[in-house]
């Protein structure tokens, strides 16, 4: 699937895979998250064996991209503080690499990881 960004005249096609692994390593090199929620691969995802990112949903309309992400804490990390970082960071990642506006980017704390240091 891909979305078009249109810029005086010219288009930009860029698929959502693209912006998902921009936001999957943005959120990796964050110290308090362990790791992007998961979830269940859908039975079409299993069919056309695509690539699941996880608790990872991306919305696009009118240019203006929104983002809303699960994640699983690390044991000690301060939720509000690393959700407000995941934030910041996914922001001007996207922002910076692709010339999107990002008007939200929504980040729901699903766990915490025990085993994680």
């Amino acid at each position: 699937m891909s979305d078009v960004i249109k810029n005086s005249g010219k288009s930009l096609h860029v698929s959502q895979e693209v912006v998902a692994r921009i936001i999957i390593n943005t959120v990796a090199e964050i110290e308090g998250v362990s790791r992007i929620a998961p979830v269940m691969k859908s039975p079409r995802q299993l069919w056309l064996r695509q690539e699941n990112f996880g608790n990872l949903r991306i919305g696009l309309v009118d240019d203006v991209l929104s983002v809303t992400i699960g994640i699983i804490l690390r044991q000690n990390a301060k939720a509000v503080s690393t959700a407000e970082e995941v934030q910041d960071k996914v922001k001007s990642a996207v922002q910076n690499m692709l010339g999107l506006t990002v008007a939200k980017v929504n980040v729901n704390v699903c766990g915490i990881d025990k085993d994680s240091e």
